[in-house]
C-alpha cells in the first residue's frame, strides 16, 4: 500500500495523520569519487484557514548518511539553522513555539534510516520551503563493478512497531507519485585522470551528459572525469518516483586504491583524508562453514521470487567439499539439516529441491533468534560465514547488532547481509555487515543479481586477514618521519604498566595494606567540606576524567576486513597542529596466514571542501554512539583505561565527544540536532550561539614552542590559573564559565581538565605571539586571566 512521506499533523480525537500537500521537489546530488552530497528542496502548503501548532516531517535516508544542512522558510519568515546539543536544540524550539514564533527542529529517530523534522506554528495558507543537505558514502555495485547512488523511495515497515502498516509504508518524496514540480539531477566529478565511461539508471529513464556537469556552460571543453544525469519527465511532464531512484557510475580506474586530502574552508589548518581501499590479493581460498539464513516472514511475500533466485545462484556457486546449511526464520527458525553437510552433487540437489518449497509462511521476523541458533549450531572445527538474506524489517535492532559484534570479535565468524527489495532497511543490513566484519549488498526486483551473489560468496570464502595498520607518510623535505594513525601514544599500554597492575585492579596489595594500617580520625577539626558546584537544573557539576583524542581520529577506528575487489572507505580527521607537515602517501599493511600484506597509496590534494570532513566526523560519531570507536581504546591522564570507567562515565564522555564533533563539523546524530529559529527569537539561543563562536577570546598563540599543540605545559599552567579563579572549569553552555579555544564550533569533552585537553587539539600558529586567554561570562565581556 503506497503511502506518503511528508508533513503531517493530527487533529484532536483523530489518530489518522493529516498531510500537507507537496507542490514541488528538486533533488540535486554531487558525487565526488565514492562520496555524495545531496540537496533536497521541497515545498508544502497549509491548505487550512488556521495555524497548525506542530507538524512532523518524516523522510528516509540510508545508514551512514548525515544531514549537514537544513534551511526552512515559512511564508516570509526565514528560519536560521544550527547544529546544537539535542537538549539545547529542543529547549530553543519549545521556547520559540511558546512565544508563538515559527521554529523547526530535526532529530534522528530510533531507526537510523529515518529523520524527523518538527515544525511549530505553521500559519494559515502558509507555504513551507525546506532545504535539506545530506552527505553519505556510496556503495559499490558488484553486478557492474561501478558506484551506486540511491535516492530512497520508501520507509520500510518494521516488525515489532505499534504503527499501522499504512502509516509506515511511506513514499519518500511525497504524493502524488507523479509530481509536475519535481526534478532530479545527479552531477558526477571523479578524480583527475579517471575517465567516466557510462552513467545509467536501472530504475528510471534519464538523460545523460558525459564530459560536463549540469552547471557547465555549453561552450566549455570536454572533461572526461565529469558527467551528469537527470530524470526524464513522463506523461503530463511529471516525474514518477514509485520506486527507488538508482544511478550507476562506471569509470576507468575505480578499482584503484586512492587517498583524497580535503582542506576545510573555515576551520584553520583542518584537513581530512578519505582512503578508498580496493584489495587485489591472491591468497589461498578458505574452507569455512557457510550457512544461509533466509527470511521467510510475511513481509517477504512479494520478494520470495528474488530470494529464491539469489539462493539458487549461491548454492550453484559453492565449491565442492565445503560444509553448508540453510536456516529459515520467521516467528521461529528451522534448519534444512540438523548440522551442516559436505557440498557434493547429492547435497546440492537436496538444497535446490528445498528452495522450491520456500514461501513467506513463517509469520513474524525474529532474526536474532535465527542468528543465535546458527552460531550455536556451528561446526566448532571450522570458521563460520553467515549470509543473511532479508528485506530488513525488524524493530529491535541493537540486540542483534551486539550479538553479531560479540561473536565476530574473535575472527572465527563473519556475517554478510543481502538486502532484498526496495523497502529493505539499509541501517539493518549495513550494521549487520559492519558489526559482523563482512559486507552487504542490495538487490531489487528489476536488477540482475548473479555477479553480486558470486562476489559476496567469494568474500565469504576469502581467508581471514587481520592486524590492519595505516600510516601517514610525509614529504621528507618537511618531515622525515611517518606517523601511525591507529597506534597513537595515548592509546597504547606498555608492558611495564601491565606488570605493575595487579590482577584485580591498579593498586597493589602492599599499598592497600600500608594505607589501611594508618589510623584516620573520625573527627578532624581542620577538615572543611569542599563546595559542590551545582548547575541551575539542580545537577551536581560533572567531574569527568581527562581523555585526549588521538592526533588523527580514524573512522572506522578498527579497519574492517577487506575483500578482493570490494571498495572500503577509511576516514582520517587530521590534527590541525600537523599542518606544517605535507602528507605524501599512506602505507597500509596487514597480516594473513600466507604472509604479510602491504600497500602504498599516494595522496591527492583536492583542495577545500567539507564533504569528507562531514563524512569522517559522522562515521566517528556513529562508532561512539554504538559504544566503540577511538574512545573505547583511550586512557585518561593517569593511565586508567576507558573500559574500566563506570558505565555512566563512559556514556557521558561518549556523549560529550559526539557533541564536540557534531557542533564543530555541523553534523547531526543521537546527541546533536539541527534547530531553525527566527532571527533573535530566543535569548537563550543567541547566547548559545555566542558561546560556540568565541574564537576572538581564544588561546591564539603559544611562543616560542616549535610544535605548540603537542606540548601541554603552558596549557596546564593556564588551566591551573583558570581553576583557581573560577573554582573549576565547567561544561555548562550558557550556565557556566569556560576556557575558549581557536576554531569554529566549540564543545567540551568534559568538565575541569576535560575541557583543557580540547585546547590541545586546536590549531595554534607557530609565529611568535603572546598568550592570551579568558573566561567567558555569558551576557558580559571576556575576563582576561593571563597575558
Amino acid at each position: 500500500m503506497a503511502g506518503y512521506c511528508g508533513c503531517s499533523w493530527k487533529e484532536p480525537g483523530n489518530w489518522q495523520p493529516q498531510y500537507l500537500p507537496q507542490v514541488s521537489l528538486k533533488a540535486h546530488a554531487t558525487i565526488l569519487s565514492s562520496a555524495a552530497c545531496t540537496t533536497l528542496t521541497q515545498t508544502f502548503v497549509n491548505p487550512s484557514s488556521r495555524v497548525i501548532k506542530e507538524i512532523f516531517y518524516n523522510f528516509p535516508l540510508y545508514d551512514g548518511v548525515s544531514v549537514v544542512g537544513f534551511e526552512c522558510k515559512v511564508g516570509s519568515r526565514l528560519l536560521y539553522s544550527k547544529v546544537k546539543t539535542k537538549s539545547q536544540a529542543d529547549a530553543d524550539y519549545q521556547n520559540a513555539v511558546a512565544q508563538q514564533q515559527t521554529a523547526a527542529v530535526m532529530d534522528h529517530t530510533s531507526m537510523n534510516d529515518v529523520f524527523v523534522i518538527r515544525l511549530g506554528n505553521v500559519p494559515a495558507h502558509g507555504k513551507i520551503d525546506v532545504d535539506i543537505t545530506f552527505v553519505g558514502e556510496l556503495k559499490q555495485d558488484s553486478q557492474t563493478d561501478g558506484i551506486r547512488y540511491t535516492l530512497p523511495s520508501k520507509i520500510a515497515p518494521r516488525y515489532g512497531t505499534t504503527m499501522s502498516y499504512s502509516q509506515t509504508q511511506l513514499s519518500p518524496l511525497g504524493v502524488p507519485a507523479g509530481l509536475r514540480g519535481m526534478s532530479i539531477t545527479v552531477d558526477v566529478q571523479m578524480e583527475k585522470g579517471l575517465v567516466i565511461r557510462e552513467l545509467e539508471s536501472p530504475s528510471h529513464r534519464v538523460k545523460v551528459s558525459l564530459g560536463r556537469v549540469s552547471s557547465t556552460p555549453e561552450t566549455s571543453t570536454f572533461e572526461p572525469s565529469q558527467a551528469s544525469a537527470s530524470v526524464i519527465p513522463q506523461q503530463n511532464n511529471a516525474v514518477l518516483l514509485e520506486q527507488v531512484f538508482v544511478v550507476l557510475i562506471k569509470a576507468d580506474g575505480l578499482n584503484t586504491p586512492s587517498a583524497l586530502l580535503e582542506r576545510h574552508p573555515t576551520l584553520p589548518n583542518q584537513c581530512a583524508l578519505m582512503v578508498t581501499l580496493v584489495p587485489k590479493f591472491n591468497l589461498r581460498p578458505a574452507s569455512p562453514e557457510v550457512v544461509f539464513v533466509i527470511d521467510r516472514s510475511g513481509s517477504m511475500q512479494p520478494k520470495i521470487p528474488t530470494l529464491k533466485s539469489a539462493l539458487r545462484v549461491f548454492l550453484k556457486s559453492l565449491p565442492v567439499g565445503i560444509c553448508f546449511n540453510i536456516c529459515s526464520f520467521g516467528s521461529y527458525c528451522s534448519f534444512m539439516w540438523p548440522t551442516s553437510q559436505v557440498y557434493d552433487a547429492s547435497s546440492l540437489n537436496q538444497a535446490l529441491a528445498f528452495v522450491d518449497t520456500v514461501y513467506a509462511d513463517m509469520g513474524g521476523t525474529e532474526m536474532k533468534q535465527a542468528v543465535v541458533a546458527t552460531v550455536q549450531n556451528r561446526l566448532n572445527f571450522k570458521d563460520l560465514d553467515v549470509l543473511i538474506l532479508t528485506d530488513g524489517q525488524i524493530f529491535n535492532q541493537d540486540q542483534l547488532f551486539n550479538f553479531v559484534r560479540e561473536k565476530a570479535a574473535d575472527n572465527t565468524a563473519r556475517f554478510f547481509s543481502l538486502g532484498i527489495g526496495e523497502a529493505a532497511s539499509h541501517s539493518l543490513i549495513e550494521e549487520i555487515a559492519r558489526a559482523g566484519n563482512g559486507f552487504c549488498q542490495s538487490v531489487t526486483d528489476y536488477e540482475t543479481l548473479d555477479r553480486k551473489i558470486v562476489r559476496m560468496l567469494k568474500g565469504a570464502l576469502t581467508p581471514h586477514v587481520h592486524d590492519y595498520k595505516l600510516e601517514v607518510e610525509y614529504d621528507t623535505e618537511t618531515e622525515p618521519e611517518f606517523e601511525f594513525v591507529s597506534d597513537t601514544e595515548n592509546l597504547t599500554e606498555s608492558e611495564t604498566e601491565v606488570e605493575e597492575k595487579s590482577a584485580d585492579g591498579d593498586i597493589s596489595m602492599e599499598e592497600t595494606t600500608r594505607s589501611s594500617s594508618q589510623l584516620i580520625s573520625l573527627y578532624d577539626e581542620n577538615f572543611q567540606e569542599d563546595d559542590m558546584n551545582v548547575e541551575e537544573d539542580g545537577r551536581a557539576a560533572e567531574n569527568l576524567p581527562t581523555v585526549t583524542p588521538p592526533r588523527a581520529i580514524q573512522a572506522p577506528y578498527n579497519i574492517p576486513p577487506l575483500y578482493p575487489f570490494i571498495r572500503t572507505n577509511v576516514f582520517l580527521l587530521m590534527d590541525p597542529s600537523s599542518s606544517e607537515k605535507i602528507p605524501k602517501s599512506l602505507k597500509f599493511s596487514a597480516t594473513s596466514n600466507d604472509g604479510p600484506l602491504q600497500l602504498r597509496i599516494p595522496i591527492c590534494d583536492i583542495g577545500t571542501g567539507e564533504t569528507i570532513h562531514q563524512l569522517a566526523s559522522r562515521k566517528a560519531v556513529i562508532e561512539l554512539e554504538e559504544g566503540h570507536g577511538w574512545l573505547s581504546h583511550a586512557k585518561d591522564e593517569n593511565g586508567n583505561k576507558f573500559k574500566r570507567f563506570h558505565n555512566e562515565t563512559k556514556k557521558r564522555l561518549a556523549e560529550l565527544e559526539c557533541q564536540r564533533l557534531g557542533i564543530k563539523f555541523q553534523v547531526t546524530g543521537k546527541y546533536c540536532s539541527f534547530v531553525a529559529l527566527e532571527e533573535c527569537s530566543s535569548s537563550s539561543s543567541a547566547q548559545q550561539d555566542e558561546w560556540h563562536n568565541t574564537k576572538e577570546y581564544a588561546v591564539e598563540q603559544i611562543s616560542p614552542l616549535k610544535r605548540p599543540a603537542r606540548s601541554a605545559g603552558a596549557l596546564k599552567e593556564l588551566a591551573m590559573i583558570t581553576h583557581a579563579r573560577t573554582g573549576g572549569v565547567r561544561h555548562g553552555g550558557a550556565h557556566g564559565g569556560d576556557i575558549h579555544y581557536g576554531g569554529r564550533g566549540g564543545g567540551v569533552l568534559g568538565g575541569g581538565r576535560g575541557s583543557l585537553q580540547q585546547m590541545q587539539q586546536q590549531q595554534v600558529h607557530s609565529q611568535p605571539m603572546s598568550l592570551y586567554a579568558s573566561v567567558y561570562v555569558p551576557g558580559g565581556q571576556p575576563i582576561p586571566i593571563s597575558e
